[in-house]
This record gives structure tokens, C-alpha cells and sequence, in this order.
């Protein structure tokens, strides 16, 4: 059976759909399997991340919809109105959720709390489906106080729906092994990858495993982050202060079999790994890339590793880039396990951010633009980069003011990431200024939806007054204009 075009479907007219429940909740349905059957690597990166937003955008206009249409719902239309948001499977926010409550009536909206991990207090039965509903300090890349050993103290973190050798939870089934694509919200993330091709379509990988403690499982996303390779509990991940949107991609050799020496690996990988590494292609396992952690886990369960096709292929991106001491243009990017044809599409956790999703895109393009267009100028960097490659020297040397520096920094000999020290001097005060621009890029995205509530994809990546907010606030001192 042929694919339903995904295009057409998104295009028809919402308010038409919502006259008919039963009409509306096929139509999700259908967009939801249109989206599913996507051929991936034949239709490219591009077009690929050209759907993911304006179905992202679609959804969010679909809810809205739902939630703020005048005509009232009979008793069994509530029961299909339930259906739909389930179905459409996105994070509602607290307003969001009074209007459902006020819909759906408190049983039934206790059922949408769970699909989208908030414990419903009074109803029991629900608390697997809903996870642990606690969320930590934990933000993607950077360190936290939560280690593994401080969190898995809390027996909720390994409360969860069972479902073969994973859990179910936010609509999707995780196994171990499995990929997620995470658009993470940490502005300024997608520094490295906006400057790769093929098109980016996340700024972040990380993948699916069990870990076990004292008898107890506890469900957990390995991504690498400043000193390393680190579980963080399923539900932190993909809730919506961590994550704007996330797609998991399964692996096509998995079995069940496989399940067992994946979670050994990741367990392993947490106490060997000793930082990150800048050169997503090399073998060393004692440092890892977000994306490396996937090949070196599916190649320990003897599955076929993800080959690399992306790369840092403009040449005065390729030029800039090594002013740094950055030479690593073979570039193992997110998108490679999305164009592989060894993985397939297993589902998505939206929620609901499409302002942040859209702001970063857009700053992402013009500092790619910028990037391709300009001459890195490493002296115009902020007086604190040379302090730092001062520092990161000291570490690296083991010198008595190394280890000092060490000490408050968190850093040591072993742990510094592998990769060039001007690089890494500075990586930091350039996805913070980049930051400062997505920032103000996401409150005024937000602004034209609140205002229009119908504004198409290219209507919002071509306007006018946004992109020129961009062009004005993203004035990188080290990357001057000729």
C-alpha cells in the first residue's frame, strides 16, 4: 500500500476536519503513518527536515484547534477527542492542559497526563504508563550534580511501562540499541552541526539502553557530555525543559538477543569512556562523539556500525574551521543514522516547542551562511579564549597550576576532551554569543504565532522583520564581515 501523500494531508483545512471526531481522528492517523513511511535516504536530508517542522508546525495548529473550538463536545465525541490527543502524541503546556481538562472531564484527562509523562495524582493504575514524573537539573552536554550513582537512589526512575526488552513511554516503544535525534534545548548546540552536509537534522544523538542496580532496572539515554559518556533517566530526556523534539531510529539487525550486550556495553562505556572527542571518526574508545557512542555500542552487539556520509565539506568552512586547529572534515553527524538504510524510523516525542525549533533553524542558517562567507579571525575572540588555551595548556600538562585549575573546573589530564586546544578555548563563548541570537530569534517566532495562530513554514522562514533581527544581532566579532 502506497504511501497517503504527506503534503496533501497536512494542507487540508483544519477547521473542516474538526466538524466530523471521527473524520478528524483518521485524518491524524493518516498524517501520523504519511510521516512514518517516509523513504528517508531516498528523499534526502533536506527535504526530510522540511517535513519533520512543518509537521511539527501542523501538529501544534491541530492542538490548538482542538483545544479552543467553540462547538461543544457530546459525551461520546469526549471519548474521541481523547483518541485524537493521544494520538496526536504532543506535550501540552499548562494552559494547554486546563483547556483539556475542561474538555475531557478529569478520568480521561488523567489518561493524557500519563501519555505524556505527568503522574495523574489519584489514579495508580496509571504511573507505569506515565514514568517516574520527576524531573532533575540535568541539561544536555554540560555536567550536572546528578550522577548515576546519586539518581538511581530513587527507585521512581525505574518505574515504567514494560514492553519487550525496552519500555514504552510518550507513545513510543524503546529498545535497546535504539537511536534518538534529539533537537536538545541548549541554544547555541547546533554550532557544529549547521556547518556539515548533508543538511542537519538534529544537533544531537544519543541512544536507548537498560542499566540494572542492586536487581532494579532503570531505563536510560547514553549521550556523551563534557568529561564523557553518562546515563540520564529516559523521562528527563524527553521532557520538554531538556528536549524540543526527538525521533528514535531502531536499528534493522536488532533482536532481542541483542538487548543484553548493548546495555553491558553503555554500562561499560560510562566507567571507560574518559571525555569527548572532536574527531567523530576515530577508533579510541576511551573518548567518544555523541554519534561514535552508537557505532562502538551496535558494533558490540555485532550489528552492522553506521557508515559516515556527512562532512565539513565547504572549503572555507574547511579553511576557518582550521585556523582552530579544527581538521576533522569527515564529519559522523545525527543525520547519518537517519540516511542509513540499517535503521527505520520507530517514533517521535514532540513537545510542542516549534518556536524554539524554528529560532534555531533560522540562526543555524544564517551562521552557516556567515561561516561559508567569511574569514575567521581567531584575535577577535573575547580576551577569556586566550585565558582559557592558557588553562586547558596547564591541564593538559599536568603542572601543578593545571591541577588547580583542574580542581575547580571539574578537568583533568585524562578527562580534557580529545581535540584542538584553540578549539576548545573557545567553543564555549561562541555557542554562548550564537545563544544570546537564538534567544531572541525563538521570542520573536513565538510572537508571529501568537499573533497570526496560521502562519505556513515559508511564511515563517522568510520573514522579513525575523530574518532581519538575525542579520543584526548575529555580529560575531571573530567572524567580521568583509
Amino acid at each position: 500500500m502506497p504511501s497517503p501523500n504527506l503534503q496533501q494531508s497536512i494542507d487540508l483545512p483544519i477547521a473542516d476536519k474538526l466538524t466530523n471526531p471521527d473524520e478528524c481522528l483518521h485524518w491524524v492517523e493518516q498524517v501520523n503513518e504519511a510521516y512514518r513511511r517516509l523513504d528517508r535516504p531516498g528523499l534526502g536530508a533536506e527535504t526530510i527536515v522540511e517535513h519533520k517542522l512543518r509537521t511539527i508546525l501542523w501538529r501544534s495548529r491541530v492542538l490548538q484547534h482542538l483545544l479552543c473550538q467553540a462547538v461543544p463536545w457530546t459525551r461520546t465525541d469526549r471519548d474521541v477527542l481523547l483518541n485524537i490527543l493521544l494520538t496526536l502524541n504532543v506535550f501540552l503546556d499548562e494552559d494547554q492542559q486546563k483547556l483539556a481538562l475542561d474538555l475531557l472531564g478529569m478520568d480521561r484527562f488523567a489518561r493524557l497526563q500519563a501519555s505524556i509523562g505527568i503522574t495523574p495524582a489519584g489514579y495508580p493504575d496509571l504511573a507505569q504508563q506515565s514514568g517516574p514524573g520527576v524531573d532533575l537539573d540535568i541539561v544536555a552536554n554540560r555536567c550536572s550534580d546528578w550522577s548515576f550513582e546519586t539518581w538511581r537512589q530513587d527507585e521512581r526512575f525505574g518505574r515504567y511501562q514494560p514492553a519487550g526488552e525496552g519500555v514504552r513511554y510518550r507513545g513510543v516503544e524503546f529498545l535497546p540499541g535504539d537511536v534518538l535525534l534529539a533537537n536538545v534545548n541548549l541554544n547555541g548546540n547546533g554550532v557544529y552541526t549547521s556547518l556539515s552536509d548533508p543538511k542537519s537534522f538534529s544537533s544531537h544523538s544519543a541512544f536507548f539502553a537498560v542499566l540494572e542496580h542492586e536487581g532494579r532496572r532503570f531505563p536510560v539515554v547514553i549521550e556523551t557530555y563534557e568529561k564523557g559518556v553518562r546515563p540520564v533517566p529516559l523521562n528527563v530526556f524527553l521532557g520538554p525543559r531538556f528536549c524540543s523534539y526527538v525521533e528514535v531510529y531502531r536499528h534493522v539487525e536488532y533482536t532481542a538477543g541483542h538487548a543484553a550486550v548493548v546495555n553491558a556495553a553503555a554500562a561499560r562505556f560510562i566507567g571507560e569512556v574518559r571525555g569527548y572527542n572532536f574527531d567523530s571518526e576515530d577508533g579510541d574508545p576511551t573518548y567518544m562523539s555523541c554519534t561514535a557512542v552508537g557505532r562502538f555500542l551496535h558494533k558490540a552487539a555485532g550489528m552492522t556500525p553506521v557508515e559516515t556520509v556527512s562532512r565539513l565539506e565547504h572549503p572555507n568552512i574547511q579553511t576557518n574551521l582550521a585556523k582552530l586547529g579544527y581538521t576533522y572534515f569527515d564529519f559522523f553527524a545525527p543525520v547519518d543514522f537517519l540516511l542509513s538504510a540499517y535503521f527505520r524510523f520507530a517514533g517521535r516525542v514532540d513537545n510542542n516547542q516549534v518556536d524554539r525549533l524554528l529560532g534555531r533553524e533560522l540562526v543555524d542558517r544564517e551562521f552557516r551562511s556567515q561561516f561559508e562567507q567569511r574569514q575567521l579571525d581567531p584575535r577577535l575572540f573575547p580576551a577569556m579564549g586566550r585565558l582559557n588555551r592558557w588553562g586547558i595548556k596547564q591541564i593538559r600538562s599536568n603542572t601543578l597550576v593545571g591541577k588547580i585549575i583542574g580542581k575547580f573546573e571539574g578537568f583533568d589530564s585524562q578527562n580534557l576532551p580529545k581535540g584542538p586546544d584553540e578549539l576548545m578555548a573557545v567553543i564555549t563563548l561562541a555557542e554562548k554569543q550564537i545563544g544570546a541570537v537564538i534567544k531572541k530569534t525563538i521570542d520573536a517566532v513565538a510572537g508571529e504565532l501568537q499573533k497570526t495562530g496560521q502562519s505556513q513554514l515559508e511564511a515563517l522562514l522568510n520573514h522579513r522583520e525575523i530574518n532581519e533581527l538575525i542579520n543584526r544581532s548575529l555580529d560575531l566579532p571573530w567572524l567580521p564581515p568583509d
